[in-house]
């Protein structure tokens, strides 16, 4: 289990590496530059992506049915799994030197339970956070909110709104991430 800090330090040199420090981030390219396929495949609704590592080869499979800001977040949310907890052996499902990282069900406690469930609560939680600091660097959010608002430490729905459309990401995701950041949210 690594720290919000290790995760955030992880997305930032991902985003160094591939030299995509800019809204919005071209996760695709950064996949890309990490040595993963992506395949955008007709899936299931309640399936927005998973990772598939065979022996040197990494795939990303993402849902063609989703909007685009929930694909990129999928993209992303897998990379984290990548990164994050491709080593880990108990949590993998092998099958011929096949790792394939998925959660099955909607989201909830039980899902966890199901047998065709090979992630925890923990590993989701720490995927979506490096997917929102890979797509929402704190950084760049930082300045995108000074130069609209130099001096603020309030953020409205019409910010958060903008900023979603900015980085193409969803409102939710946004806010998520700009509360997590101590930003302060003003909806009267």
């Amino acid at each position: 289990m690594k720290s919000a800090n290790e995760i955030a330090e992880l997305a930032d040199r991902l985003l160094r590496d591939a030299n995509a420090v800019s809204i919005p981030v071209d996760v695709e390219f950064i996949a890309r530059n990490c040595g993963v396929l992506l395949h955008e495949e007709a899936l299931e609704d309640e399936i927005s992506g998973m990772l598939v590592v065979k022996e040197d080869t990494k795939h990303i499979i993402y849902n063609a049915g989703h909007h685009e800001n929930r694909q990129r977040f999928s993209i992303a949310h897998e990379l984290g799994h990548l990164y994050l907890h491709h080593d880990d052996g108990d949590q993998l499902f092998v099958d011929t030197k096949m790792a394939v990282y998925h959660r099955a069900g909607a989201p909830g406690a039980a899902v966890y339970a199901d047998k065709a469930s090979i992630t925890t609560p923990e590993d989701e939680r720490e995927a979506n956070h490096f997917a929102s600091c890979l797509l929402m660097p704190a950084d760049l959010l930082r300045n995108s909110i000074e130069s609209c608002h130099p001096g603020v430490d309030a953020i409205d729905e019409f910010d958060v709104s903008f900023l979603a459309m900015s980085f193409k990401v969803s409102e939710q995701a946004m806010l998520i991430r700009l509360q997590k950041l101590g930003w302060k949210t003003d909806f009267s």
